[in-house]
């Protein structure tokens, strides 16, 4: 019987030495692996796209906040560069003395950041709760400087957020990376 006129269904089987033998046995793992490298290059042309940056929960609406707020950040880093790092420091009383100094250059980069303009009200709301979150931050610096002077063993404690009850610094360092300012984060400089 000519093989050509055989329906597929009523094929013989393929001989041991046939190539096409093993094909067979692979072929649902090539089809698998096809579309996993085809989802993987999906999602890595949507990351390179910057697409998921719009949907991302505190993105500012208008990217002009974050560009001068950048600017005043990148500022007062310089500012706080000038200072040695508390940790650095060996005496509590010095060290109260340079967290008080650093203190003062982070409450004003959060006077000039609040009088920076907003475009929209939902950015002025995220905005509104970055800043108050640095305010509670920089608080947190004046007490931990005030207990230094009495106590050279005490430790720094950072408040926790009322909204997912982990320390402020996390959602104020999200808040800056999420919308491009890198040097809005928090200083690790009492670390």
């Amino acid at each position: 019987m000519d093989p050509e006129l055989v329906s597929p269904t009523h094929q013989a089987p393929l001989p041991q030495d046939d190539p096409r033998r093993g094909w067979r046995r692979w072929w649902p793992w090539v089809i698998v692996g096809g579309g996993a490298l085809a989802m993987w290059a999906g999602v890595f042309a949507y990351h390179l796209s910057g697409a998921w940056q719009a949907d991302t929960p505190g993105r500012l609406d208008d990217p002009a906040f974050a560009s001068s707020a950048e600017e005043l950040c990148a500022n007062a880093g310089e500012a706080l560069a000038g200072l040695p790092p508390a940790w650095a420091t060996t005496d509590a009383r010095d060290r109260a003395e340079v967290i008080d100094a650093s203190g003062d250059i982070l409450t004003t980069l959060v006077v000039s950041l609040r009088s920076l303009p907003t475009a929209t009200a939902d950015d002025q709301r995220r905005v509104d709760e970055w800043l108050g979150d640095w305010e509670r931050f920089v608080e947190d610096r004046t007490d931990f400087a005030q207990r230094l002077r009495n106590d050279p063993d005490t430790r720094f404690y950072v408040t926790q957020s009322e909204r997912d009850r982990r320390q402020i610094t996390l959602a104020i360092d999200r808040f800056a990376a999420t919308n491009d300012m890198p040097t809005c984060a928090t200083p690790r400089d009492l670390a």
